[in-house]
C-alpha cells in the first residue's frame, strides 16, 4: 500500500514536472533551437553496484552545495537514503570503506553508495563544490556520522 502510494506520488511529480516539456521531447520532434541535454547519470544502482532503495515513508528532496577547501576533506559519514552527487568545481576523491578510491572532476556525477562510510577528499589546488542531492523521507536523516 505504502509503495503504491509512494509510486503514484512520483509518476505525479513526474507528470507536473515534464508536462510543460512534453511537446519538446516528443519522439518524432527535434529539440528547439538553443535547448540540448547531456546525460550525467542513469542507473538503478549505486555507485559500488548496489541497487538503489528508496525509502518508504513521505518523500523528501533535499539539495546541499558542499565546499570543500584545498586539501580538505569531509566527516567519515553514510546515508541512508539514495543520494545523488554532481562535482560543480575542483577534482574530488571518494574513499569509501573497503572500496578503492574513485576520482572525480568538475562535470562528473554518481550516485552515492547506501549505509557505506566514505570521505570526499579535494585533491586539487582550488576549492572543489559539490551539489548533493538527497531523495530522503520527511523527518528522517540524510547523513549520519561515523561511529
Amino acid at each position: 500500500m505504502c509503495n503504491s502510494l509512494r509510486t503514484k506520488w512520483i509518476i505525479g511529480a513526474l507528470v507536473v514536472v515534464f508536462t510543460p516539456l512534453s511537446p519538446a521531447l516528443a519522439v518524432d520532434d527535434p529539440l528547439p533551437a538553443g535547448f540540448e541535454t547531456q546525460p550525467l547519470v542513469k542507473s538503478s544502482e549505486t555507485r559500488d553496484g548496489n541497487p538503489i532503495i528508496y525509502p518508504s515513508g513521505s518523500p523528501q528532496v533535499t539539495s546541499v552545495i558542499g565546499t570543500i577547501a584545498p586539501g580538505g576533506r569531509t566527516p567519515l559519514h553514510e546515508h541512508p537514503v539514495p543520494t545523488y552527487v554532481y562535482v560543480l568545481q575542483g577534482v574530488i576523491e571518494l574513499r569509501t570503506e573497503g572500496g578503492e578510491p574513485f576520482q572525480y572532476n568538475a562535470g562528473e556525477a554518481y550516485i552515492e553508495a547506501l549505509n557505506r562510510k566514505h570521505q570526499l577528499f579535494n585533491i586539487g589546488d582550488a576549492p572543489a563544490k559539490v551539489l548533493v542531492v538527497f531523495m530522503g523521507e520527511e523527518g528522517k536523516p540524510t547523513t549520519v556520522a561515523a561511529q
